[in-house]
C-alpha cells in the first residue's frame, strides 16, 4: 500500500466501490429469481386450490345426495378440464395409484398407471406428488415436462393438493423458463447501467488523479532541487487554497528555514571557533590542575561570551587553593589526635576484656550456686512430699485401728449373745436330763415292757449329761476369747496413741521441710536475678569491649585515611610555605595496664584531650 502513488490509490478506491457495485448487482438479480419464483409458486397454489373447490363442492352435491358419485365426478372433471389461467396452463388430476384421471392436454394418459412416467432427468415426478400428498396433503414438486412450441423438455414447477374423500389429487404447474428470461433482461439492463457507471466514475477518476498528482509531482521536484541548494526558483502552487497550496506553502517555510540555517551556520562558524579557543586554554589549565598545579590560573584575553567562565574558573581555582592548604593544616591535626585516640582506647579495651572476664567467671559462679540451692529445694519439696505420704499412711493406720476396735467391739457383743445360747443349751441340756430320769422311772414302773423305753431313756440321759459338759468346755473357751479381745483392745488403743504421736511429729517435720523448701526456692530466685543481673553486665561489659575495638579501629582507619589524604594533599602545589609533619606513632601495641592513671600526650596544634587524664583507666 505504501508504494502505490495517489493515482493507484484513487484507482483502486474506484475498483472497490466498482466491485461492490458488481456484488450488489449479482445479489439483486438472485434475490429477483427468488421472487419471482416465489410469486409463481404462490399462484400456482391459489389457482389449484380454486379447482380443488370444485370438487369440493360437487362431493358436497353427493352428499346432499343431490347427485350419484358417477355424476358428481364427471361434471367436477369436466369443469375442470375447461379451466384455463394464464398462457394456457390448466389442471389435471390423478388417483393415489397413481392412475391418470383426467388430463385436458393430453386426453390419451386418461385412466393408465403414470407411476413409471419419468422426466428428462429420471425423476418419477407422479410418485413424488403422491408422496407430498401423503406426506402434507399438499405441497410443491419440481421437474421438467414437454413444452409446446419448445425444443425438448423445460423446467416446471407444480402445486398438488389431495381430495381425500374419492381418493384424487388435482394439481397444476408452470414452467419457469419465463422467469429465467425475465432474470436475464433485468441483467442485461442492469449491466448497462453499471457500466455506464463504470465508465463515469473511471472518467472521473482519471480526472481527479491527474489534478491531484500533477501538482504533487511539480512539488516533489521542487523539493528536491531546494534540498540541493536551490533556494531562489519560485515555488508552484501557492495560489491554490486547497491542500496542494498548503503544502505550498509549507514547502516556502522550509525554504526560508533553509535561509536562515545557512545564516546561522555562518554564525555558528565564528562561534565554534571561539569556543575552540577557549576549549584549548581551558584544558590546558585544567591538565595542570590534575598534574597538581593549584596556581594555574587564566591569564590569556577570553571573548566577552566567556569573560565570566574566565573569571569563575579563576575564582574556584583559589578557594580549591586555600582549602587544600586548610586541609593539608587539618590533616596533620586530625592524624595526631586519631592516634592518641587509639592508643587510649586499645588501652580501654584491655581493661575492659579484664573485667567482663571477671564478671564471666562470677557469672558461672552464681549459676552454680543456683544449681546447688534447686537441687536442696528439690530435695525439700522431696521430702516434704515423703512427710505428706508418711501422715496419709499413718492416718489410714490410725483409721484402721479404730475399725480394729469396732470390730472386736462387735466380736465381744457376739460373745455375749453366744454365752446367752450356751446357757439355753445348758438349760435344754438339765431338762432332757430330768426327762430322761422321768422316762427310767416310767419304764421302770412298766416292767418288761418298757424295758426298751428305759434303755432309750439312758441314752438321752447320757446324751443330756454330754452336751452339759461341751457347754461348759463352750462356755469357758468363750471367757478365755473374751479377755484376749479385751487385751487386743488395750493393744490396738496404745498403737493408735503412737500413731498420732507420730502423725504429729511428721506434721512437724513438714511444716520445717516445706519453710526450708520455700527458703531455699526464695534464695534460688535471688540467685537467679543476681545471675541475670551480673549477665546482663557482663553482656554490657562484652559490648563495651566490642565498642571500643571497634572505636580503636575506626581511629585507627582515620588515622590511615588521614595520612592517606595528606599524603594526595602533598601532591598539590599551592605556592604556601610546606610546613614539617610529624610521623604517626604505631599503635599495633598497647602497654599493659597499670594502676596509676597515666595522662594521654597532647597534640600539638588540635583541641584538648585532658578530659580522660582524670579518670582511673585500670578500675575500669
Amino acid at each position: 500500500m505504501h508504494r502505490l502513488k495517489i493515482g493507484g490509490r484513487l484507482n483502486l478506491v474506484s475498483l472497490a466501490a466498482l466491485t461492490g457495485l458488481v456484488v450488489v448487482l449479482a445479489l439483486s438479480l438472485l434475490r429477483l429469481d427468488t421472487v419471482m419464483r416465489d410469486d409463481i409458486a404462490d399462484r400456482t397454489r391459489k389457482t389449484v386450490e380454486t379447482a380443488h373447490s370444485v370438487l369440493v363442492h360437487y362431493q358436497k352435491l353427493e352428499s346432499a345426495g343431490a347427485m350419484p358419485r358417477a355424476d358428481a365426478q364427471a361434471a367436477a372433471l369436466a369443469a375442470i378440464r375447461a379451466m384455463r389461467y394464464g398462457k394456457d396452463e390448466y389442471f389435471w388430476v390423478n388417483d393415489m395409484q397413481p392412475r391418470m384421471v383426467m388430463h385436458p392436454m393430453n386426453p390419451a394418459l386418461e385412466g393408465k398407471d403414470v407411476g413409471n412416467n419419468t422426466d428428462a432427468d429420471g425423476i418419477y415426478m407422479f410418485r413424488e406428488m403422491v408422496k407430498v400428498v401423503q406426506a402434507g396433503g399438499e405441497g410443491f414438486v419440481n421437474y421438467s415436462w414437454d413444452k409446446p412450441g419448445a425444443n425438448g423438455a423445460q423446467p416446471k414447477i407444480s402445486y398438488v393438493k389431495g381430495f381425500a374423500p374419492w381418493g384424487w389429487m388435482i394439481g397444476s404447474g408452470v414452467y419457469v423458463d419465463e422467469i429465467r428470461a425475465a432474470v436475464m433482461k433485468a441483467a442485461y439492463v442492469l449491466g448497462l447501467a453499471v457500466l455506464a457507471v463504470i465508465l463515469a466514475v473511471g472518467s472521473l477518476n482519471w480526472f481527479l488523479s491527474r489534478s491531484i498528482s500533477r501538482p504533487v509531482v511539480a512539488l516533489t521536484q521542487r523539493m528536491r532541487t531546494l534540498a540541493e541548494g536551490d533556494t531562489g526558483s519560485a515555488i508552484p502552487g501557492l495560489d491554490r487554497r486547497d491542500e496542494v497550496g498548503e503544502m505550498a506553502a509549507a514547502l516556502g517555510v522550509f525554504r526560508d528555514a533553509a535561509v536562515a540555517k545557512a545564516a546561522a551556520e555562518a554564525e555558528k562558524a565564528q562561534a565554534d571557533a571561539e569556543q575552540q579557543f577557549v576549549v584549548t586554554v581551558v584544558s590546558d589549565r585544567l591538565a595542570s590542575l590534575s598534574d597538581g598545579d593549584l596556581t594555574a590560573a587564566i591569564s590569556e584575553e577570553f571573548p566577552p561570551a566567556y569573560a565570566a567562565l574566565k573569571g569563575n574558573y579563576n575564582t574556584a581555582v583559589g578557594n580549591l587553593r586555600d582549602m587544600m592548604t586548610a586541609l593539608a593544616n587539618s590533616a596533620d591535626a586530625i592524624r595526631t589526635g586519631s592516634g592518641e585516640i587509639a592508643q587510649a582506647s586499645e588501652d580501654l579495651a584491655r581493661r575492659t576484656e579484664a573485667n567482663a572476664a571477671s564478671l564471666e567467671e562470677t557469672s558461672a559462679a552464681l549459676s552454680q550456686m543456683e544449681e546447688r540451692l534447686r537441687s536442696t529445694a528439690a530435695a525439700a519439696v522431696h521430702t516434704a512430699g515423703q512427710a505428706n505420704e508418711a501422715i496419709a499412711i499413718v492416718g489410714s493406720g490410725r483409721a484402721t485401728a479404730d475399725e480394729a476396735v469396732g470390730a472386736m467391739g462387735r466380736v465381744s457383743e457376739s460373745a455375749q449373745g453366744i454365752d446367752s445360747v450356751i446357757e439355753g443349751l445348758d438349760k435344754i441340756a438339765f431338762q432332757t436330763r430330768v426327762l430322761a430320769m422321768n422316762a427310767a422311772v416310767e419304764a421302770g414302773r412298766a416292767g418288761e415292757a418298757g424295758r426298751g423305753f428305759a434303755v432309750v431313756a439312758d441314752l438321752v440321759s447320757a446324751l443330756a449329761m454330754r452336751s452339759e459338759e461341751e457347754a461348759k468346755r463352750a462356755r469357758e473357751q468363750l471367757t478365755a476369747t473374751q479377755s484376749d479381745i479385751v487385751m487386743a483392745v488395750d493393744a490396738v488403743q496404745k498403737v493408735d496413741g503412737a500413731l498420732a504421736n507420730i502423725s504429729g511429729s511428721v506434721e512437724e517435720v513438714h511444716k520445717l521441710v516445706a519453710t526450708m523448701a520455700s527458703d531455699n526456692q526464695a534464695q534460688s530466685a535471688t540467685i537467679s536475678e543476681i545471675t541475670t543481673a551480673v549477665g546482663a553486665m557482663d553482656q554490657s561489659t562484652q559490648q563495651n569491649a566490642a565498642m571500643v575495638e571497634e572505636t580503636s579501629a575506626a581511629a585507627r582507619n582515620l588515622a590511615g585515611e588521614v595520612e592517606a589524604l595528606s599524603e594526595r594533599s602533598s601532591r598539590f602545589r599551592t605556592g604556601a610555605p610546606v610546613a614539617a609533619r610529624p610521623r604517626l606513632a604505631a599503635s599495633a601495641s598497647v602497654a599493659p595496664p597499670r594502676p596509676a592513671p597515666r595522662p594521654l600526650p597532647m597534640a600539638q596544634g588540635s583541641a584538648a584531650v585532658d578530659v580522660f587524664a582524670d579518670q582511673d583507666w585500670s578500675s575500669f
